[in-house]
Order: C-alpha cells, then sequence, then structure tokens
C-alpha cells in the first residue's frame, strides 16, 4: 500500500528501546536471550495548525513501543531483518504513518565494533 507524502511531515521516533529477545541462527541464541537496541523514525502528516486536542490526533509512540514488545515477544527471529519488516509492517498500519525507518542492532555480538544490524525505511 503507497501513502501519498505531503511535502510537509513531521517525525515521531522511538529512540534506543532496548529489548531481551530471542533472535539469531546458532544454538546459543535460541537457548539464551539477547539485547537487541531498536530505533523508529516515523514519518507523519505535518501537525502544523492542527488542533491537538487528543492522542487519538497523533501517532501514539507508546501504541508502537507496547507492539513492537508484542513482536519480540511473539515468537523467536532467525534473523534481524525478519524482525525489522514485521516491526515496519506494525507501523504502516497506522493510517498516519507515511514511512518508516526500523534500525535493528545487537550490540553485544563483536567487542571490536558497538553494534551489528539491518537498517530498513518502508512506505
Amino acid at each position: 500500500m503507497h501513502k501519498n507524502q505531503d511535502t510537509h511531515t513531521d517525525t515521531v521516533f522511538i529512540r534506543d528501546l532496548t529489548l531481551n529477545m530471542s533472535v539469531g541462527i546458532y544454538d546459543n541464541e535460541r537457548q539464551d536471550k539477547q539485547r537487541v537496541v531498536i530505533n523508529i523514525a516515523m514519518a507523519v502528516p505535518s501537525n502544523e495548525g492542527k488542533p491537538l486536542n487528543s492522542i487519538n490526533d497523533v501517532v501514539s509512540y507508546e501504541h508502537v513501543v507496547l507492539r513492537i514488545k508484542d513482536i519480540a515477544d511473539e515468537q523467536h527471529f532467525d534473523l534481524l531483518e525478519s524482525f525489522a519488516e514485521r516491526i515496519a509492517e506494525a507501523c504502516l498500519l497506522d493510517k498516519n504513518v507515511l514511512s518508516v525507518s526500523v534500525k535493528v542492532e545487537k550490540p553485544d555480538i563483536f567487542q571490536e565494533c558497538s553494534a551489528v544490524g539491518i537498517e530498513i525505511i518502508r512506505q
């Protein structure tokens, strides 16, 4: 589904949501949960000049965080890519989300770098 994107947008973001979850292709990753850091940026229609009187007037980052937690708890993910796609799909269910950037990282895999992961952008 493609959504028309106005030239005036705002960004709703979630920064450094850190969850312990079951992800990875190796046996030890299937047995033990590991830290995953999630960053989301959602392009939404500009709120400029709109009456903003209730949570129903905006995209709720609380709702998005709760949904991400549910997705993380639903199953084991072999790949971060699959997890990122599920998050993007969930965000885009909100008719006010025009596009979403999802960045998912494993910070504890290699000592030589701060994190490895995937970043996707979907409309």
